[in-house]
């Protein structure tokens, strides 16, 4: 991370999380639910082909799911719960800009696209990451 060395934050691409997990729109909550459990993540983009239609965190699952008398059925399509049209990201954008918009937004991930392909995912905890390497320095 030759960036942090410099004394820079640096940009998406240095810390952004690469190949994100995608679903399609059809998919169902449950299947979101077991994608993220098994693969230890919070957020998965969601995909119509090569366009990027949305994203769903396991917040927006939760929240839906235990609405009481407006909650959906795990059964129910991923798009009852995504984000549409999310806040994306280039590669080239500084860190400390991406880290701005997570944190006024209030959001925990914000899709990586190059042109309008999605490329990776930049995470609040990718951007802690690199926040605590700039701090600490180089080793």
């Amino acid at each position: 991370m030759g960036a942090v060395r410099s004394g820079k934050a640096g940009t998406v691409r240095d810390w952004m999380s690469r190949e994100p997990v995608t679903v399609t729109p059809e998919a169902s909550i449950e299947h979101v639910i077991r994608l993220m459990r098994a693969r230890g993540i919070r957020h998965l983009l969601v995909m119509d082909g090569e366009r990027l239609a949305g994203i769903v965190s396991n917040r927006d699952v939760r929240r839906l799911l235990l609405g009481g008398e407006h909650s959906i059925p795990p059964s129910a399509p991923v798009t009852r719960v995504m984000t549409e049209s999310p806040v994306t990201v280039s590669p080239e954008t500084p860190l400390t800009v991406a880290a701005r918009e997570l944190l006024d937004r209030k959001i925990g991930a914000l899709p990586v696209v190059e042109g309008d392909r999605p490329i990776g995912i930049l995470t609040k905890s990718d951007a802690l990451e690199a926040l605590l390497a700039w701090a600490e320095g180089p080793e």
